[in-house]
């Protein structure tokens, strides 16, 4: 079961993080590196542009889940996410999202090497009269690419507002998309 964070947990994770992007800032500063400088700043505004889209999707345990994710022990991989489009109201699809992220990433946490450098980026693709769309992209190592193929070949079987639309994966990345149903 996931962690429950309280304020004072996630003020201490939010400052280490922001603590970091200062350290780079500075030692960046200090060889004279502008340009690397700008890129951080960018990379820093881009990400929190995407944590303000993705805070407006009304799906806040999901939102939650995400946000909180590389803090959590025992994960195997790193998740980065991005959201395009306009903002949506997915409230209704909240609760089978959940449930599907929080057992993909159990698979992907088993299937993945322990200590690799093990990466996954998720996109949320809010196209204007396009179905949302949901793109976990993976690069790293997996022991057992046969779990995350059959979990994702599974989907439709137990998620009726989860449709897949399409998959690859290899030992070495994989990627998967699918769609949200009307209800």
């Amino acid at each position: 079961m996931k962690e429950e964070w309280n304020i004072l947990q996630i003020l201490r994770h939010s400052r280490h993080d922001w603590l970091n992007v200062i350290q780079l800032i500075k030692g960046n500063l200090a060889l004279k590196k502008y340009d690397r400088i700008e890129e951080i700043i960018q990379e820093v505004v881009n990400q929190t542009q995407h944590e303000s889209k993705l805070s407006n999707l009304n799906i806040p345990n999901f939102t939650s889940e995400i946000l909180v994710f590389n803090w959590e022990n025992g994960n195997h991989f790193q998740l980065e996410f991005e959201v395009i489009g306009h903002s949506l109201d997915l409230k209704m699809f909240e609760k089978h999202l959940l449930d599907w992220f929080r057992k993909f990433s159990t698979v992907l946490n088993k299937s993945c090497e322990q200590y690799g450098d093990n990466h996954l980026q998720l996109t949320i693709e809010l196209l204007e009269d396009e179905l949302p769309r949901f793109t976990f992209d993976f690069h790293g190592a997996l022991i057992e690419e046969d779990k995350i193929k059959k979990f994702v070949d599974d989907v439709n079987n137990w998620n009726e507002q989860m449709k897949l639309v399409e998959s690859y994966i290899s030992k070495k990345e994989f990627y998967v998309t699918f769609k949200l149903l009307d209800a």
